[in-house]
């Protein structure tokens, strides 16, 4: 029935919110009070790093500060995802304060990734003697080379992890880099212009400390769509973002949280990662990004809406196009019986933008790492996703020779393969993959946080355990099992039954149960048999009463039945 790996961890702690923070690496054993209080309460002002820690930050701050002395006009040039658009607007918005004419390039993703000389050639056109990146260029070597043929500055701003050799530009700051003295490495890109805005604080009266916090909804975008762990610095940039975004001035962003249904004063991690980041995301996947930013540095009203009805819109053609894309890809796995390989290659006509998040969506259905290629006249261009136990970037590696650009990260890369190499390249790759992937790797396995008794499942519980958002990588929502729990009132709904409802009874009272997309055979499901589930907890709004909800993640029948 169920070939996933429950990996349940000891209790230690009889408070089960001790439990979560030992689990997540937070205290060591229950009286680590200030731990905890440090994490439940960040301080804004006192928990930021210094941002002059970061190699090359000040020696940027003076570059800036210079260029406005004498007039230049500076360039952004940005990614074109939910990290890179964010940070091009922060960026935007902090040299427009300090008086700096800028213009902004966001390629789309048919001129590929990272700098280009096409996109270099545009700002010098309109005048730019200055570039600064966002959230790219730390592999971009004959680009960086590019500007210094051309006389223009250049500034990289990154958090991508860089190669045994650093481009050749001015200033390249990176806390990833060799020599860097910064505290946190896992800033999103956007994180580290938050920095860099941070250190013009320091010499631009203009850029105080109000600038900084009503922005940070900019940054908590980037760094909860980034998927970057929400720890350390990232936490407090998320978590003080959130309660900017309830309170949002930013004209575009209130816009586009209507379209998208969202009510400011219930917004999430989950709304940022689901429901804003793929809006922000989707003209640059199926378009130009271009729009993305103009939302979000917009103060006019009748634009903003007009630009986040256009985003909606774009986010609809981005998930019907996925969908398209899956359906191919699961077409051709299935007929030429490519789950036999450890890593899942498959290429097609697509779109490039569509296939990153596709092979998510597939990620998560076969547990295996997944590289989507869209082809045409002049090769391969691909998307890497992967699963916690295998680094894909320590794959590619291995198997570089065959690769004409690559980059990215433990969970995610990009790829360019020539038509001539493709071949070779994918067969090098799965036999790297076979021999670098264990069987035990690709074992499905879901981390449980606690295993409860009944009578510790209510409203009560989950109050506290909210008190640990935001959730996401580094800090996942809290999982739970429970065992020998029986349902009644079965029902499966959706419009293809595909949802599994119930009651779970639980001593003196029920919950409310779903399972969305109930992976087994229904058969299996009957008010007389026990179970043991793994499950999240939620809350229920209806008719103005909240009621408990359990989201069941994975279920057994227990080992009674």
């Amino acid at each position: 029935m169920n070939d996933k790996v429950w990996e349940i961890a000891p209790r230690k702690f009889d408070d089960i919110i001790d439990q979560l923070l030992f689990n997540r690496g937070i205290i060591k054993d229950a009286t680590d009070e200030e731990k905890k209080l440090h994490f439940f309460n960040p301080n804004f002002d006192k928990d930021l790093h210094d941002p002059f820690l970061m190699k090359n930050l000040e020696k940027a701050v003076l570059r800036i500060k210079q260029a406005r002395e004498t007039g230049e006009t500076v360039g952004i040039f940005a990614d074109y995802d939910a990290d890179g658009i964010p940070g091009a607007a922060l960026l935007y918005k902090a040299l427009k304060k300090i008086g700096i004419q800028t213009h902004t390039f966001i390629p789309n993703r048919e001129g590929g990734y990272g700098l280009s000389p096409e996109g270099i050639d545009y700002l010098i056109e309109k005048g730019c003697s200055l570039i600064i990146t966002v959230d790219l260029g730390i592999r971009n070597f004959a680009e960086a080379k590019y500007c210094k043929e051309k006389k223009v500055g250049l500034i990289i701003t990154d958090h991508h992890l860089p190669a045994d050799k650093l481009p050749e530009a001015d200033l390249l700051i990176n806390p990833k880099q060799a020599g860097d003295r910064y505290p946190f490495k896992d800033l999103a890109g956007c994180g580290v212009v938050f920095k860099l805005v941070q250190g013009l604080s320091q010499y631009f009266k203009e850029i105080d400390e109000k600038f900084l916090k009503w922005n940070l909804d900019l940054a908590a975008i980037s760094t909860i769509s980034d998927v970057v762990p929400l720890t350390g610095e990232n936490r407090l940039i998320a978590k003080f973002g959130l309660m900017v975004f309830r309170k949002c001035r930013n004209v575009g962003l209130v816009e586009l949280m209507k379209v998208a249904g969202i009510v400011p004063d219930s917004v999430s991690a989950y709304s940022i990662g689901f429901q804003i980041g793929p809006r922000i995301n989707a003209p640059g996947r199926i378009d130009r990004a271009t729009k993305s930013f103009e939302l979000l540095i917009t103060d006019d009203i009748n634009e903003a809406k007009d630009l986040a009805c256009w985003l909606n819109e774009k986010n609809a053609e981005r998930q019907a196009a996925m969908d398209e894309v899956e359906r191919e890809a699961l077409e051709r796995i299935e007929k030429i019986r490519l789950l036999d390989d450890k890593i899942l290659i498959v290429a097609g006509d697509w779109q490039k933008g569509v296939i990153g998040p596709t092979a998510s969506r597939m990620v998560e259905k076969f547990h295996r790492p997944v590289i989507l290629f869209a082809k045409d006249d002049r090769g391969f261009t691909g998307s890497a996703r992967s699963i916690s136990t295998v680094h894909i970037l320590n794959l590619l590696n291995k198997v570089s020779s065959f690769i004409e650009k690559y980059g990215g990260h433990a969970g995610a890369a990009g790829i360019s393969v020539s038509k001539t190499k493709f071949e070779s390249f994918e067969k090098a790759l799965k036999n790297t993959a076979r021999m670098e992937i264990s069987d035990d790797d690709l074992l499905k396995k879901i981390k449980v946080d606690v295993l409860l008794k009944s009578p510790e499942v209510s409203k009560t519980m989950y109050e506290k355990i909210i008190k640990l958002e935001p959730f996401g990588m580094g800090n996942p929502r809290p999982t739970f099992c429970l065992k020998d729990v029986s349902f009644k009132d079965i029902r499966f709904v959706g419009k293809e039954s595909q949802h599994f409802s119930a009651k779970i009874i639980i001593p003196e009272r029920e919950s409310k149960a779903i399972f969305f997309n109930f992976p087994f055979d229904k058969d299996i499901i009957r008010e007389e048999n026990s179970y043991d589930i793994v499950f999240s907890l939620s809350l229920d709004e209806w008719n103005n009463q909240t009621k408990l909800s359990i989201g069941i993640i994975d279920l057994k029948l227990n080992e009674k039945n």
